[in-house]
């Protein structure tokens, strides 16, 4: 085939959206992982907020057990039992009274850090010293005794702790640091509060416990009749919201468990059953495998405001708590009045502290500590939803400006969703990360986009404007993935048209005539085919060749390229009517069309390239387009055309040729005319299958018999010849192509 005329043509522009995303992404990332190592204040704000959300949405929920009553310290309490908030002797009074409730545990959220001191201590050393010392009765001595009990009210308190066999004391340790080489002295009672098994690598990492250099605990002679402890300590996030509690705090070389977790073991009847391995990433509570992110802390799935019983301790003081309320119960005393010890959670801004002890003894107990998942699964997520963002970037893909934003919103609530159903089964994935790095790369590739949209419009009208109708250009502009760069298989309609003679009279014509005169015939030839939303692939010389059904998908191609052939037909006798008294001769044209699978796009080199099809079926329409000359018709077609064509055209069958280069045979069908209009004579019909007959006389006969037909003209000469020369007895009837 001839190379066309095209101009040199530049390539069309690179996918920029496609490269900007992939930048992108590999930026964010990069920054992920370095953000990630460094820590990010802003990022874990949006994280906490992105947890608070989940709260939110999934709302409050209520207690796994029903084994867990908080007793507060409350407003009613001042009024009726001021002394409980004054007087040690009012704790031993208030203790006393909850103990005869008969709960399992009570485990106190507050300290008794120092000595009780009413009175100087030299007035009460004299104070003590006379009582002890005086044997006289009276007044006096009565006023001195009950003096002298006011100030051994630490010992009055320490025998009712003792004696209740039930309470448990919370520790609050400061000062974190580093880990202190030597040990520090322990406060009496603190022991109790020891993870049960312990073993330490000393290693570090991030989770590794917080090392504490200094505690807040109650007093030796209190803390002594304790049965058991635990830290009370609560992790601050970036925004002062209380979401984490560590599992596991060291001091002085000892690894101590928190307050919450204590409880729940007793409640378990499995005290201090703990294994941990100082800086694993979990440990093991009552033999459950416990999972621990930063710091050895968990995430606690706090229930929301009112979820976990409470009593008033001003009930208890009265007596009027009803008895089942606190029976066998697991007890977390702590301050709920006013404003004091109020802290911000995921559903409750002002959550009383106790509440987040009580939580985390619940969710031991109701196995639901949340497990977070960072680091390699954040990056994992991130680069899942960014390659969403990439591949939506692909021509392919990226038919419509629309169509990257869609798909990257639905990956995100696509992960969303996955996040929270996770969330909802205890497992905690960031969320603010992934979303805030896919938006990034989806903008930056937007962006890019939109800087080199209008180079890439122009471009594909550059390229295209010259091949195809400017509304076929308006929707590759609408939708550049149909350009194809590079080729595609699909099954198209090809024609091939040639004017006949044309070397001939070209020779005594001036060039600048035949110049205008193969314009004045191609532009019309052009025109029809653009209007039928046809591709003009390129001008051989005088011949034209065209495609239907590419760039833009046209499902009945064969249909308009076959009605394209017959408007040419009818064009050119239009022409040759207003070209006659001058000087130009009468021209006629043959057309060759076929349909089939092949190839389609822009080929050639780096710096040259045409937009046009390759393969065997555009071989073959171009060999119809010469067998035209051999049987005197206008316009060849093959059998795919002639069958995906439809009613709307007449077709006659004329003969089996095996044209030049092909070695298998081929069908090939005159397009008549159109239907309604044209007709086929059934006496060639019955001549054709005489002829395949090897019944060549009576095939001559028929063909002979039939006026004003080329055709037959041509297969009655065949006929004479072959029985004048019989072929051989091999012979199937296929007519060898002469010439291409």
């Amino acid at each position: 085939m001839a190379p066309s005329n095209s101009v040199t043509k530049k390539r069309l522009p690179r996918n920029v959206p496609l490269l900007t995303a992939v930048v992108a992404a590999t930026v964010a990332l990069g920054g992920l992982a370095t953000l990630h190592a460094r820590g990010s204040t802003v990022f874990a704000r949006l994280e906490g907020g992105a947890v608070d959300a989940r709260f939110a949405l999934r709302g409050p929920r209520a207690p796994a057990t029903d084994k867990i009553v908080i007793v507060g310290l409350d407003d009613a309490t001042r009024d009726a039992a001021p002394e409980i908030f004054q007087t040690r002797n009012g704790w031993v009074r208030f203790l006393d009274k909850l103990v005869a409730y008969d709960p399992k545990i009570i485990a106190l959220d507050l300290f008794f850090s120092a000595k009780e001191v009413l009175l100087p201590d030299d007035v009460a050393a004299h104070v003590l010293a006379a009582d002890a010392a005086t044997t006289e009765p009276g007044a006096a001595k009565t006023a001195l005794a009950e003096v002298a009990d006011i100030l051994h009210a630490d010992d009055h308190l320490a025998e009712s702790v003792a004696k209740a066999h039930r309470v448990y004391l919370g520790a609050f340790f400061y000062g974190t640091g580093e880990r202190v080489a030597a040990p520090v002295p322990e406060p009496l009672g603190l022991a109790k509060a020891h993870h049960g098994e312990v073993a330490d690598a000393n290693e570090s990492g991030r989770h590794r416990p917080v090392t504490a250099s200094g505690a807040n605990f109650t007093i030796d002679a209190i803390a002594k009749g304790a049965v058991g402890g635990g830290i009370v300590n609560v992790f601050d996030d970036a925004d002062g919201v209380k979401r984490r509690m560590p599992l596991a705090m060291e001091y002085g070389g000892q690894q101590y468990l928190p307050l919450g977790v204590a409880v729940a073991l007793a409640g378990l009847d499995r005290p201090n059953d703990t294994r941990y391995i100082v800086g694993d990433d979990h440990l093991m509570i009552a033999g459950k495998r416990v999972e621990l992110g930063a710091q050895a802390a968990a995430m606690v799935d706090v229930l929301g405001p009112n979820q976990i019983p409470r009593v008033s301790a001003a009930d208890i003081w009265s007596g009027k708590a009803p008895r089942s309320a606190l029976a066998g119960k697991l007890v977390f005393v702590g301050i709920t009045y006013g404003a004091f010890d109020k802290v911000p959670t995921a559903l409750d801004p002002h959550a009383d502290g106790v509440e987040l002890h009580a939580a985390l003894a619940e969710n031991v107990l109701g196995d639901r500590l949340m497990v977070t998942r960072g680091g390699p699964t954040t990056l994992a997520a991130t680069a899942l939803l960014c390659l969403v963002v990439i591949l939506a970037q692909l021509r392919r893909i990226r038919r419509r400006a629309w169509i990257p934003p869609v798909l990257a919103i639905v990956a995100i609530g696509g992960y969303l969703a996955i996040a929270y159903t996770l969330f909802l089964h205890g497992v905690v994935v960031q969320i603010a990360i992934p979303c805030v790095a896919t938006g990034a790369v989806l903008l930056a590739a937007t962006i890019g986009g939109l800087a080199t949209e209008g180079r890439e419009k122009a471009q594909l009208r550059a390229v295209f404007s010259q091949y195809v109708s400017r509304a076929v250009v308006d929707r590759l502009v609408a939708d550049p993935a149909r350009a194809q760069l590079g080729g595609e298989r699909k099954e198209l309609t090809v024609l091939f048209s040639d004017i006949r003679g044309f070397s001939l009279f070209s020779e005594g014509m001036a060039p600048e005539d035949l110049a205008r005169l193969l314009s004045d015939y191609l532009t019309p030839m052009t025109e029809l085919v653009l209007a039928s939303e046809g591709t003009l692939d390129k001008y051989i010389g005088d011949a034209v060749m065209a495609i239907w059904g590419a760039p833009v998908d046209l499902p009945d191609h064969a249909a308009r390229a076959c009605e394209v052939a017959l408007r040419m037909q009818e064009a050119l006798v239009v022409l040759n009517a207003s070209w006659r008294g001058s000087a130009r001769p009468d021209i006629a044209i043959g057309i060759g069309l076929n349909t089939g699978a092949m190839a389609v796009g822009n080929m050639g080199s780096v710096a040259r390239f045409d937009y046009t099809v390759l393969g065997d079926q555009v071989n073959l329409a171009s060999r119809l387009e010469a067998l035209t000359k051999e049987y005197g018709v206008a316009i060849l077609v093959g059998e795919a055309t002639a069958r995906a064509a439809g009613d709307k055209f007449v077709f006659r069958e004329i003969d089996l040729v095996r044209v030049k280069g092909r070695a298998g045979a081929a069908p090939v069908y005159e397009l008549v005319g159109r239907a309604g209009v044209a007709t086929v004579d059934p006496r060639f019909v019955e001549a054709l299958a005489a002829y395949r007959a090897r019944e060549l006389v009576r095939a001559r006969d028929l063909f002979a018999a039939i006026p004003d037909d080329n055709v037959a003209a041509v297969m009655a000469a065949r006929c004479e010849h072959l029985a004048a020369e019989p072929p051989p007895a091999n012979w199937d009837g296929v007519y060898e192509q002469r010439s291409k």
